[in-house]
Formats: structure tokens, sequence, C-alpha cells
């Protein structure tokens, strides 16, 4: 269908609303899967490690952004549209990336986004492999 439209503008033509509305539901959706997969799970950590663990959740979460955006914005004095995309990159989240783009109505935000990505899934698939290491937990 894209080659047609290329070739023939006037057929396979999709509007852009229609584009933004099922890349939204087609993220929610899976959102939703991997929340109903990983419910019960959450349940029993609930269960076993209590309140601390939802605590160290927050900060694990919102250390590192805190830092990124304090750096950023007033150490090296990037664009906060920037610094915002950076942010973005090293939480892994593209949805994030959408929602800042969304509110500036700038790409601004996706030169930010790339490297930090990158170095966020490193880090990410690193990490986990420690923390699983140290706990000795089995790999499933």
């Amino acid at each position: 269908m894209g080659w047609l439209h290329a070739r023939q503008p006037l057929f396979g033509r999709v509007p852009e609303a229609a584009l933004s509305l099922l890349s939204s539901l087609g993220l929610s959706a899976f959102l939703a899967v991997v929340g109903i997969g990983a419910g019960p799970m959450f349940v029993v950590g609930v269960r076993r490690a209590g309140i601390p663990l939802l605590i160290a959740g927050v900060l694990v979460c919102a250390i590192p952004n805190i830092v990124t955006a304090l750096v950023g914005t007033y150490l090296l004095r990037l664009h906060p549209g920037i610094v915002l995309g950076i942010c973005a990159g090293i939480g892994t989240s593209q949805s994030g990336l959408a929602a800042v783009q969304e509110a500036s109505e700038s790409q601004i935000p996706t030169l930010g986004y790339g490297v930090s990505y990158a170095i966020g899934n490193i880090l990410l698939a690193l990490c986990g492999s420690l923390i699983v290491a140290m706990v000795g937990a089995p790999v499933r």
C-alpha cells in the first residue's frame, strides 16, 4: 500500500490523526498486556517486601531523572527540550518522548533521546544481570 500510495497519492492515504490514534492504541494495548502479565507477581512482591519495595522503585526511577534534569539545565545549560529528551532516553521510554514532543509541539527532544536511549538499554541489561547475580536468584 505504501508503494502504491507513493505512485498514486490518491490511493492508500491514511490520515495523520488515524496514524496517531493507532500508534497510541498499540502502545496502550502493549502496556496493558505487560501489566496484566506482571500484576500477579507484583502483588506477591508487595506482600513479601511491602512498602519499602515500592519506595525503592520510586527512588530508583526518580533520582536519575532529577539528577539529569538538574545537571543538564544548570551545569551544562542545555535546551529544556533536549534535557527532557535525554530523561526519556535514560528511562528507555518512547511514550515519554512522544509526550514531551506533543507538549512542546517540537521535534527538539529527539536530539537528546537517541544516545541516551542506547546507553540506557545497555545499562539496563548490564545492571539487571548484575543484580540477579548478586542476589543469587536463578535466571529463567
